[in-house]
């Protein structure tokens, strides 16, 4: 069954920003009780949200912050800097040091609930196993931190993580081309990646098949009882949304990692999971559904 809160939150830069329940600010200061009514009556027409969501899409990179959301944010700012200024003990404030910030006043903490959800997830099972390596490919740089707090992780990306910290061993490498020896390693997650590989958004070359050479890569390189942590978007149908990422059916995912078992499937929806036997009462194509898999290599047997 569906568990947890929708919430109005911020994805990151890394994200698909249409499926946001809180857009960027051009349309959080558009976040109303009749913004809301207008949306829900956009779910009765879904080639029309579809479009607009495409139209979003391309302008997004270039909008700017709405000129009324900017004006409403400095009133503000000059309001609380006069009121500061008035108040008994407050500080000296010079002019060359004021730092306006206008669009952090939310209700709640901007996040990307599908991030923190597949990344705490991702870290509970590292936890549970206590590998004495683990190796990361493109995952999001804190859970790779927060990883090697408590066991020695090598982190593998095409852009290696820029900083040196007790427990992390950086190595710059692709997902098609692992330095490491076939069934080696016993503990491997990449959350949010496979999806993207063969698009060319991250500087990798352009492969229509990139998304399954990586898959097989990754099971290259994992050993027998060892386990593999990835999360990948989920649709009704496979798509790509060039040069963003791709998404996949749940069949289709198993069918790239068939060498392995399953050891665990969820479906994440912006604070709402649901478990393998609930798929088909997931609401795709309202906001982006991210599958999180546990895959295993048995250690007997053909696999």
């Amino acid at each position: 069954m569906a568990s947890g809160t929708s919430e109005r939150l911020e994805r990151d830069n890394r994200s698909d920003p249409v499926a946001t329940p809180l857009a960027p600010p051009i349309f959080a200061a558009a976040c109303c009780p009749k913004t809301t009514r207008r949306v829900g009556r956009l779910r009765r027409w879904p080639a029309l949200r579809a479009w607009l969501r495409c139209f979003y899409r391309l302008l997004a990179p270039c909008l700017p912050n709405p000129p009324w959301a900017t004006a409403a944010g400095y009133l503000i700012f000059l309001r609380d800097l006069v009121r500061y200024r008035r108040m008994k003990g407050a500080e000296r404030l010079r002019w060359c040091d004021l730092y306006p910030c206008l669009f952090d006043r939310r209700p709640t903490t901007p996040l990307d609930l599908n991030y923190f959800l597949q990344d705490t997830w991702a870290a509970a099972k590292v936890f549970q196993y206590r590998p004495s390596l683990h190796v990361d490919v493109g995952s999001t740089a804190l859970l790779v931190g927060i990883l090697a707090q408590f066991t020695r992780v090598c982190s593998v990306d095409i852009r290696p993580l820029p900083v040196e910290l007790p427990g992390l061993e950086v190595k710059r490498g692709s997902i098609l081309e692992m330095p490491f020896e076939d069934r080696s390693l016993r503990s491997i997650s990449s959350l949010c990646v496979v999806e993207h590989i063969g698009l060319g958004r991250y500087g990798d070359p352009l492969d229509p098949q990139g998304s399954r050479r990586a898959a097989a890569e990754l099971q290259r390189v994992l050993a027998p009882g060892g386990n593999l942590y990835i999360s990948v978007p989920i649709d009704r149908e496979p798509k790509v949304y060039f040069n963003a990422h791709r998404s996949f059916r749940h069949n289709d995912v198993l069918e790239m990692f068939d060498e392995l078992a399953p050891a665990e499937i969820k479906f994440i929806q912006w604070g709402n999971t649901y478990d393998l036997e609930d798929i088909n009462n997931i609401p795709f194509g309202e906001q982006e559904v991210v599958g999180l898999y546990h895959f295993r290599r048995q250690i007997t047997g053909h696999l």
